[in-house]
C-alpha cells in the first residue's frame, strides 16, 4: 500500500466534506410545513365531505431583504376544472367543480394543525369552502404584515398538474 501524505489526505477529505455542505444547507432550508385544514361539515350525510385537506407550504431559502413561501394543495382529489377565479395583491381564489363523490358537500375548513401540532394562532391565511357543487380555496393575506409593517403579498399564483400553487412573501 502506498503512503499518502497527511496533507493530501486532509485536503481530499475537506473537498469531499465541503461538497456535501451545500446540499445539507438546501435540505435544511426546504422543510415542508404540512398544514391540516379541518373540514367542518354542515351536511347530515357527512360521507359527502372529506374530513381534512392537507396544504403544503415550503419557506424559500433566505434572500437578503425579503422572504417567500411556496405553497400547494391537492384539490384535484376532490374537484375538476380548477382555475383562478379572482386575485389581487393580497389574495387569490381558486374554484373547481366537485367530483360526484363530494358534489353534495356543504362545508368550510380552516387551519387546525401544522406539522401534526395543534394550531393555536389567530390568523388563518388559508380557507376552503364546499358550496353548491363547487370548491373554493382562498389564500388570503389580508391583515398579515411583515417585520417592517408592510402587508404580506401574493407574489405568484397559478396551477401545476391540475392543482393550485402560489408564492407569498414580504420584506425582512
Amino acid at each position: 500500500m502506498r503512503n499518502i501524505p497527511p496533507q493530501s489526505l486532509t485536503i481530499g477529505i475537506s473537498i469531499i466534506l465541503l461538497s456535501l455542505f451545500p446540499s445539507f444547507n438546501v435540505q435544511a432550508q426546504k422543510v415542508a410545513n404540512k398544514i391540516e385544514l379541518k373540514v367542518y361539515n354542515q351536511n347530515e350525510r357527512k360521507q359527502s365531505c372529506p374530513d381534512k385537506v392537507i396544504v403544503t407550504e415550503i419557506p424559500r431559502p433566505y434572500q437578503e431583504g425579503s422572504f417567500a413561501t411556496d405553497g400547494s394543495v391537492n384539490l384535484s382529489e376532490y374537484a375538476n376544472n380548477i382555475s383562478v377565479s379572482a386575485n389581487n395583491s393580497f389574495s387569490t381564489t381558486w374554484v373547481g367543480t366537485l367530483k360526484p363523490k363530494y358534489a353534495k358537500c356543504f362545508a368550510s375548513a380552516g387551519i387546525t394543525k401544522i406539522d401534526g401540532e395543534k394550531y393555536t394562532g389567530t390568523t388563518n391565511h388559508l380557507r376552503l369552502h364546499f358550496v353548491k357543487g363547487k370548491v373554493y380555496f382562498m389564500l388570503d393575506l389580508a391583515g398579515g404584515f411583515d417585520a417592517n409593517d408592510y402587508p404580506l403579498i401574493v407574489l405568484k399564483q397559478g396551477m401545476k398538474i391540475g392543482n393550485p400553487v402560489w408564492t407569498w412573501g414580504g420584506t425582512d
